[in-house]
């Protein structure tokens, strides 16, 4: 079964990478939580006023949240486990 990561970056200072979720599945799966993450990823803002999701490509979005004080952008992204040693 493939593994798949979804993560969060912001570049906002200081610039953090968080990993969102991890998931165990074919890449339509993948890329249905992806999306799911993109239209509901929140960390930050208390107050949301709006969300803006761009797509960059089917497995990257920026994520940019309004709040009533401030804006944070997120890169949600996916990847796929190719290869793992033990």
């Amino acid at each position: 079964m493939p593994k798949w990561i979804i993560t969060a970056h912001t570049f906002d200072p200081p610039p953090a990478m968080r990993t969102v979720s991890t998931i165990e599945g074919n890449e339509a799966e993948a890329l249905q939580e992806l999306l799911e993450i993109a239209r509901t990823y929140n960390p930050d803002i208390k107050k949301v006023t709006r969300r803006e999701i761009y797509r960059f490509s089917e497995r990257q979005y920026l994520v940019r949240i309004h709040g009533s004080w401030n804006e944070v952008e997120y890169v949600v992204q996916l990847g796929e486990l190719i290869g793992e040693t033990q």
